[in-house]
């Protein structure tokens, strides 16, 4: 039986960057935008024509740095502080045709799952929000997918990093159990018919 789990999914990479903007984790815009031109190299035109020096500055320091550092250095940094027009790497995203069609490219719902798949998200993460992760649930149901739906309660704090990572924690245990159980070839039942009705 092949079974996945896919926790705190960042299915919308467009809305994920927005979330991320400003808290603990805004490096992972610094390492995505790299890797977007490492994929592509024709959009590094397209990025140093928004980036500033400081912008471009930070995104090379950022191929160096590993999360914790990154999180010590860029915590609660804003991504228009790196572009010449003080804009967010949002708003850049949105004027630029060519990388939003990179990015929706990247969006994770668009295929039918092969086999049955475990979508667990946080229902007050807000840091790879809940309300995209849950999208990724329901598209994977309407292309005929065995999903199994699993919205985790959490705490709501001020803390992006901690909301996130506190509903991580809490579905570690059940995750575990799940996959195990799939891989004893214990038969697990979709409830796609009752996510749209979920938190």
């Amino acid at each position: 039986m092949s079974a996945s789990y896919a926790g705190a999914v960042p299915a919308d990479l467009a809305a994920v960057t927005s979330g991320i903007d400003g808290t603990e984790l805004v490096a992972s815009i610094g390492w995505s935008l790299n890797g977007f031109a490492q994929s592509d190299p024709s959009l590094q035109a397209v990025l140093d024509n928004h980036l500033s020096f400081i912008g471009k500055a930070v995104l090379k320091d950022l191929t160096t740095r590993c999360i914790w550092d990154a999180m010590a250095t860029y915590s609660y940094q804003r991504t228009n502080g790196w572009t010449k027009n003080l804009e967010s790497a949002s708003a850049m995203i949105a004027a630029e045709p060519r990388l939003r069609a990179f990015i929706e490219q990247q969006r994770i719902g668009t295929q039918k799952p092969a086999g049955i798949v475990r979508v667990a998200t946080g229902v007050n993460d807000n840091l790879v929000q809940h309300a995209q992760a849950r999208q990724l649930a329901l598209d994977w149901c309407q292309r005929g997918g065995n999903v199994v739906y699993a919205p985790i309660s959490g705490i709501n704090g001020p803390s992006p990093f901690l909301n996130h990572v506190d509903s991580l924690l809490k579905d570690q245990g059940t995750a575990i159990t799940w996959l195990t159980d799939r891989l004893k070839g214990t038969p697990e039942v979709s409830n796609c018919a009752t996510v749209s009705q979920l938190p």
